[in-house]
């Protein structure tokens, strides 16, 4: 396998009047990889161009290790795909859907191999349209692995699902990962599930890559000077800590609790001034506690674009 399983240079995508990738440069190792960003940040249209579905108007991108222009066919042959909201034939049977796309393949699994991969060998004579739609997004990664590929890209892969349906979708690509040594590149605007499943991850807004890492380098860089502070007067709260000089904000995040995020010259003294207040003024503070999620370093990353 290639050193690197995506790799960009320079890459840019215009429609018209709308710059949907803008000089984009992006690495991405073997492993479970994340990229996040809001809605239009240009993640569909990068994963199109890497699938050969669209043509970049400028810079160079590559799939393992061949390039997307040229070699797109060949590119396709060894990966997987899973796109947001995949459709079926709904009359068809699960099975007999398999049995079809596996034939689409020199080098290929059986149907009964991914039904067990993916935890639905008692659904194989069920007709598509009668499956869930947890089950309908592991018949899509079924079908991504039809082929044996060296990489599977998901783009969106737990939209229209509940919170145990995302749990459960999440740690099956885990599961897959650690099985078969497949890699993953995930495109998803949900935090929480990516820094579950992901090695690294890049943080995109407006057609740019903003930064990317592993997650700890990540959380190294911009989790530090992030606190949460519990609190019955969160409203109060946020408002005295956001008047705080070196405080780049000060949210309500919760019914009870406030994320507090500093300038980094200042993330050393924010606790201190976070306790002062506690201290001189009655609001109610229960605790304050130093913040590591990634949604913290995803909304610092955010306001400093």
């Amino acid at each position: 396998m290639a050193d690197y399983i995506i790799q960009t240079k320079n890459l840019s995508k215009s429609f018209v009047d709308v710059l949907a990738l803008d000089n984009m440069t992006l690495v991405v190792k073997p492993g479970v990889f994340g990229l996040v960003g809001p809605n239009g940040a240009g993640k569909t249209t990068l994963i199109r161009i890497l699938l050969g579905l669209a043509k970049p108007t400028s810079g160079e991108a590559s799939v393992l290790g061949q390039d997307v222009v040229h070699n797109s066919y060949e590119i396709r042959e060894r990966i997987g795909v899973l796109h947001e909201r995949a459709t079926f034939p709904k009359a068809m049977k699960v099975r007999a859907y398999l049995d079809r796309v596996c034939r689409m393949y020199e080098d290929r699994r059986t149907s009964e191999e991914l039904l067990e991969m993916v935890g639905l060998a008692y659904a194989g004579e069920r007709p598509i349209g009668k499956l869930s739609a947890g089950m309908h997004q592991r018949l899509g990664l079924a079908q991504a692995f039809a082929g044996n590929p060296e990489l599977v890209i998901l783009d969106e892969p737990t939209v229209n699902l509940d919170v145990k349906g995302r749990r459960e979708t999440i740690d099956l690509v885990v599961e897959m990962y650690r099985s078969t040594g497949v890699s993953f590149f995930i495109s998803s605007h949900i935090l929480s599930e990516l820094e579950r499943a992901c090695d690294s991850i890049a943080f995109m807004k407006n057609g740019r890559v903003l930064d990317s890492g592993s997650i700890a380098d990540i959380l190294s860089r911009y989790a530090q000077g992030v606190w949460r502070v519990r609190t019955s007067m969160p409203e109060a709260f946020a408002s005295r800590a956001g008047a705080i000089k070196g405080v780049r904000s000060a949210r309500v995040t919760g019914s009870t609790l406030v994320t507090v995020t500093a300038e980094r010259e200042w993330t050393e003294d924010l606790q201190d001034h976070l306790r002062n207040l506690s201290m001189t003024e009655n609001l109610g503070v229960h605790a304050i506690e130093p913040s590591m999620s990634l949604e913290d370093a995803y909304e610092v990353v955010m306001d400093n674009e």
